[in-house]
């Protein structure tokens, strides 16, 4: 099946399409295939906006074949077309990019180039779309993004993308369009001339009518198969010191009343998925599962906390279709769980394991991390002690990444792990567990990558455009990366702008960090 006949038998399964047949001036592009743009939540909710306000906008996705981390290219050039009617992306006058995390940018490169457009800002003419880049990666490091956006849109864009958008459309001209974007604070251009750039803005907070976030399209083809996606609270109030959701970012957890969240649920979903960073910290989180349950729908919850599990809760969860509880750890030791701030204990999890069994759950499913600065062989005997204990509780599968130090967090410029150190920190974990616990690790070679996107400046974007040309290896952005120098940042956004308050010795502060070894 060619990509055509791909979406064309995608959107017969689509409830809720927007824009069918309609013409719009933007076209929302996701770096990523159709199944992981369709469940995002931020993506679907900037559709249903321009659409419902009148704008119009259709929606594009990275071809399912464009899609692995290793892929030569280039390939044959092909119309990226629109779902909604089937126009080539190159023909819109605005793209609209929302990117979730840094290792999508090999999309965005793939994406651009493939369909005959020049991934870098400074090369597009005066008939190119105009490409604006935002999403959740703007509140960590959107310095990546700047060689190959047009314009970079920061923060929340419920209020800003319309508004963005009404000031570039009223004028005519390519070069006016883009003075016209730069009216908000929460706006700069790209790297429209080489080795130009702009301070970085502000980010963005939506109003509070422009919330919740709520899904337009509900399709078997995503992630969330079926699923309507709502978001009963935004931000979260905890202070995880890795985490760029902390409640240091734009300002923090608000809560939606229970009323307003059901009230938007559509009469055709059959499963509903509350999505949020902090949705266990809802206060009417047992009333929503009870609700929607008692409707007869199934139900999905993006985050569950393990101190926050409760009999009424897991029972209707259980009534929900739920078949495994997933909770995250991240700290692989109670002591490095207290130094992330995380505030989950091993009593915690215990109590957590044993309702899990008591509810006849399947499997419990814990989220952890390693490689956070501190951690020793201790901490790693920890984890396979309390593994074990674990699972003769309940069936345990544990779920690994490594840890990647990103920008507007307190452990912003700690140091990488180093992939050997982490597979070697791997293979001591499954030797240890014998067995007794399914392990399922990330590949700590990308989270390598990863690292190094998301702690450098917009000279990492040409290295990344360059590795995704060469192939898109892990040698390839190896080699790359091998060609930076030390990373040069300004030091902009959320805690960043507490340390440069600082003076004396407050102000010392753990130095920008060099490449990994071997790179």
């Amino acid at each position: 099946m060619d990509e055509r006949d791909r979406l064309r038998a995608r959107k017969t399964l689509e409830r809720g399409t927007l824009g069918i047949g309609r013409p719009a001036p933007i076209c929302l592009v996701y770096p990523s295939p159709y199944h992981v743009g369709m469940s995002s939540l931020g993506f679907q909710t900037l559709y249903r906006i321009l659409n419902l306000q009148g704008i119009g906008a259709h929606r594009a996705f990275l071809p399912d074949a464009w899609a692995p981390a290793s892929l030569p290219w280039p390939q044959p050039k092909q119309s990226i077309v629109s779902y909604e009617v089937e126009r080539p992306i190159s023909s819109y006058p605005v793209l609209g990019v929302s990117f979730a995390y840094e290792l999508e940018i090999a999309g965005l490169v793939r994406m651009l180039e493939g369909a005959g457009i020049p991934p870098l800002a400074k090369d597009r003419g005066l008939h190119d779309p105009i490409v604006v880049g935002g999403g959740p990666i703007t509140f960590s490091n959107p310095s990546l993004l700047l060689p190959f956006v047009d314009v970079l849109l920061c923060g929340e864009a419920e209020l800003e993308l319309p508004a963005l958008l009404d000031r570039m459309l009223a004028c005519t001209h390519r070069p006016a369009r883009l003075d016209a974007a730069i009216a908000s604070p929460h706006v700069v251009l790209g790297e429209l001339d080489p080795g130009s750039f702009s301070e970085l803005p502000d980010t963005a907070k939506a109003p509070e009518e422009c919330l919740p976030a709520y899904s337009a399209i509900v399709t078997p083809e995503t992630e969330l198969s079926d699923m309507f996606l709502i978001e009963p609270e935004r931000g979260c109030s905890r202070r995880c010191t890795f985490c760029v959701m902390r409640g240091s970012t734009n300002g923090g957890m608000r809560i939606l009343a229970a009323e307003r969240t059901l009230a938007l649920v559509p009469a055709h979903a059959r499963r509903v998925g509350l999505v949020g960073a902090a949705v266990t910290d809802h206060p009417e989180l047992e009333r929503l599962v009870a609700d929607i349950v008692a409707s007869g729908r199934q139900l999905g919850i993006s985050s569950l906390r393990a101190d926050r599990l409760t009999p009424s809760l897991l029972g209707n969860l259980a009534k929900g279709g739920y078949r495994t509880i997933t909770v995250a750890s991240d700290g692989i030791s109670e002591r490095v769980r207290a130094a992330l701030r995380r505030k989950i204990r091993e009593d915690d999890l215990l109590r957590a394991a044993e309702l899990i069994r008591a509810h006849g759950f399947h499997r419990m499913k814990v989220y952890e991390m390693i490689g956070v600065p501190g951690e020793t062989d201790n901490d790693v005997e920890e984890l396979v002690r309390f593994a074990r204990e674990l699972s003769g509780i309940v069936r345990l599968t544990l779920t690994f990444s490594t840890f990647v130090a990103k920008r507007n967090t307190p452990l912003d410029g700690s140091p990488f792990l180093g992939v050997s150190a982490a597979e070697a920190r791997l293979s001591r974990i499954r030797e240890g567990l014998q067995g007794k616990v399914e392990l399922r690790p990330q590949s700590p070679k990308w989270a390598e990558v990863e690292f190094v996107l998301a702690q450098r400046g917009p000279e990492v974007g040409h290295a990344a455009l360059a590795a995704v040309r060469a192939g898109g290896r892990y040698a390839d952005y190896r080699r790359a990366f091998r060609e930076l120098g030390a990373a040069h940042r300004e030091l902009r956004f959320g805690d960043e702008q507490a340390w440069a308050r600082r003076k004396g010795k407050a102000a010392t502060r753990v130095g920008l960090p060099m490449l990994p070894a071997g790179l």
